[in-house]
């Protein structure tokens, strides 16, 4: 039974032990307010003057063991700013233009994937 952090730290401890992963595995809290931000925490923008999609923040966060505080202003990529409901998704967006003909070729599979 987990009763803590310290037995969610050794929980991971023996993740990465067992299935000998290159990088330690993260967690993910989403935050209601700025002010839930854990204190330390990284803020791309902020600290690095740089905005990082969520999947290099996620890199850093497993290869430094930083924590990383993502808002809206410090994403780069509109993908994860709109799937976590971050921002509404425009038009544009949700007509598929933003996957057609880039990476999906029939302008009415790329709207079905926007949604």
């Amino acid at each position: 039974m987990i009763k803590g952090v310290g037995d969610l730290n050794r929980c991971g401890e023996e993740l990465e032990r067992r299935l000998l992963l290159r990088t330690s595995p993260i967690a993910i809290k989403m935050l209601e307010k700025e002010e839930d931000i854990p204190k330390g925490a990284m803020r791309p923008k902020r600290d690095l003057g740089l905005h990082l999609g969520l999947c290099q923040a996620f890199a850093k966060s497993r290869r430094e063991k930083v924590a990383v505080a993502m808002l809206k202003e410090d994403n780069w990529c509109y993908v994860p700013v709109i799937a976590l409901g971050l921002a509404e998704p425009p038009d544009f967006y949700l007509e598929g233009h933003t996957n057609f003909p880039s990476r999906i070729e029939d302008l009415e599979a790329a709207k079905n994937a926007a949604r």
